[in-house]
């Protein structure tokens, strides 16, 4: 579990700060163009995907099993949810081929914070 956070940390991680810092060249390399308020909501969705990596990060330090698994169950509704919706933008044609290395990364984490979500202890 651990290890599946430390990877889940640094990729929210990575995305996050480039939503905050560049949000237009973080899309644009998927084929999205934004206007001023798009670029806001990036920005705004950077910020809250930050949480992400800090969550993870007490997450990794915890030997609270209870906690570890409400990490795992949350990550999990949030891969749950937007892994249909990137699928959904990139067969609409909204990204460019690039797109689906995201749909696939979500898909893993999907799958991947799917097992310890159901898994017993």
């Amino acid at each position: 579990m651990n290890m599946l956070f430390l990877v889940s940390m640094v990729i929210e991680g990575i995305f996050a700060l480039g939503f905050i810092s560049v949000p237009g060249l973080m899309l644009g390399q998927f084929g999205v163009v934004l206007n001023d308020a798009a670029t806001v909501f990036a920005r705004l969705f950077g910020s809250a995907l930050l949480s992400f990596p800090v969550l993870l990060w007490y997450g990794r330090r915890s030997v609270d099993m209870g906690f570890k698994k409400g990490v795992v169950r949350g990550l999990f509704m949030y891969y749950l949810v937007s892994t249909p919706i990137l699928l959904l933008t990139e067969t609409s044609g909204l990204m460019n081929a690039k797109g689906w290395s995201i749909v696939i990364l979500h898909l893993v984490f999907l799958v991947w914070f799917g097992v310890y979500a159901f898994k017993r202890n």
